[in-house]
């Protein structure tokens, strides 16, 4: 049986087991999964000589030829190379024609993408249960998912960037992957030529609604503006963002409280904190911040920060309820814990 956790999957993209020759890649963010779908893709593409052709194949392609998926997975290409069957999961393209597939060993590799799987989804289990397959979550971390993203884009058009102002922009960048890719992608096509990229390009080109409705959420909560906060989020929930993104965000501003109310509990002053975090603060930040870390103690914030992991553990295992349950987290910390 071979099920990942949601932080293994990077480390498979890099370099995949030796051995599988199938892999699901599914989550709630389309764009991150066609985007890690795609990047796996091409590595299973290249690990040939020659390489192996990509075939594309959706729920229509087997509307006049149910058989194509089975076709296609047992093709041994003429010219040789091993070919890369991606596949998108519909009515179709579903878990019982899937699984006799993957009962004798595939001729292609076969990759296929789909939303977001319960642990009981009948395609999950099928991945899960063959040691030849992989089922890999992609699941958003601003963190550790949209950092190596910025880097990528920007150092492909020679633009380096500030530690503090890819912070800024992390920030900024919504809850979907594609979307978040085009942001910045319109960010380096902004700064072209400049060398790099600093707070006013961020501010110009991705300063957008959603983002001040993010800092106004998380500022609220923090604070104790119930009132500000629950229609903050009712906003961005119903925009579009995803309530998983908005519990990360939560988290790493709480993660940052505790920090720097530890430091003053063990003695530092307040100012001098401040002046030592790790991204900085940002100045437009820098007063809110300090009026949160008088209402919060080291105590109190870390009790926070353990309830917003019990929430993020909670909706990653019902995600039809994790509407309610963030709601119940936002109304919980803005009135202190």
């Amino acid at each position: 049986m071979v099920a990942y956790k949601a932080a293994q999957t990077a480390r498979f993209l890099k370099s995949p087991d030796a051995g599988c020759d199938a892999a699901l890649l599914y989550g709630p963010d389309a764009g991150l999964v066609a985007d890690r779908a795609r990047t796996l893709a091409a590595l299973w593409a290249r690990a040939g000589d020659p390489p192996g052709e990509i075939v594309r194949l959706e729920d229509r392609d087997l509307a006049d030829d149910p058989d194509r998926l089975a076709v296609e997975t047992q093709t041994i290409p003429m010219f040789g190379g091993r070919q890369v069957v991606h596949a998108r999961a519909g009515g179709r393209i579903d878990a019982a024609r899937i699984e006799p597939l993957l009962a004798d060993p595939l001729e292609a590799y076969l990759l296929v993408e789909a939303g977001n799987l319960r642990p009981t989804a009948k395609l999950r289990k099928v991945f899960e249960a063959s040691q030849r397959c992989a089922a890999l979550p992609c699941y958003a971390d601003p963190a550790r998912d949209l950092g190596p993203l910025i880097d990528e884009v920007l150092a492909g058009q020679g633009l380096s960037i500030a530690a503090d102002v890819k912070s800024y922009l992390m920030a900024r960048l919504g809850a979907d992957h594609a979307a978040s890719r085009a942001e910045v992608e319109k960010l380096a096509l902004y700064a072209e030529g400049r060398g790099g990229v600093g707070i006013a390009d961020v501010d110009a080109i991705v300063g957008d609604a959603a983002a001040v409705a993010q800092d106004a959420l998380i500022n609220a909560t923090a604070q104790g503006d119930t009132g500000v906060a629950l229609s903050q989020l009712d906003r961005l929930l119903a925009s579009g963002t995803g309530a998983q993104s908005l519990l990360i965000l939560l988290a790493r501003h709480f993660e940052r409280l505790h920090r720097i109310c530890a430091e003053v509990e063990g003695g530092a002053a307040l100012k001098t904190a401040l002046g030592r975090m790790r991204p900085p603060l940002h100045f437009k930040q820098r007063d809110a911040f300090a009026a949160q870390c008088q209402r919060w103690s080291e105590r109190r914030a870390a009790q926070a920060l353990d309830r917003i992991q019990q929430t993020v553990r909670a909706s990653r295992l019902r995600p039809e309820l994790e509407r309610q349950q963030t709601e119940r987290l936002v109304l919980a910390l803005s009135r202190g814990g």
